[in-house]
């Protein structure tokens, strides 16, 4: 049965109803880093989310190629997460 990253960390990806500061554990992410408005048709923002759902689930579906990754084990792609920053602004 693939990993399912949302049922295993529940902590992570159903929030509860008041803020709270959790630790989340060393892991290999994939990540795609710039900028852009995320309601601009073709924009650079969609085309990164693009890029990264592909890279996402091609590395999902690569055990059932020749090719073997080292450590692969099968997984449920789980949904995108943000990191938001602000330049210039501190705490």
């Amino acid at each position: 049965m693939p990993f399912d990253f949302k049922k295993e960390y529940k902590e992570f990806y159903m929030p509860k109803n008041k803020p709270e500061i959790v630790t989340v554990p060393k892991a290999n992410y994939i990540a795609v880093r710039g900028q852009g408005d995320p309601n601009e048709e073709g924009g650079a923002y969609k085309q990164a989310i693009g890029v990264l759902y592909a890279v996402a689930y091609t590395l999902k579906m690569s055990y059932k190629t020749d090719y073997r990754i080292e450590g692969f084990y099968e997984y449920v792609v789980p949904p995108l997460e943000g990191f938001w920053w602000q330049e210039g602004i501190e705490g």
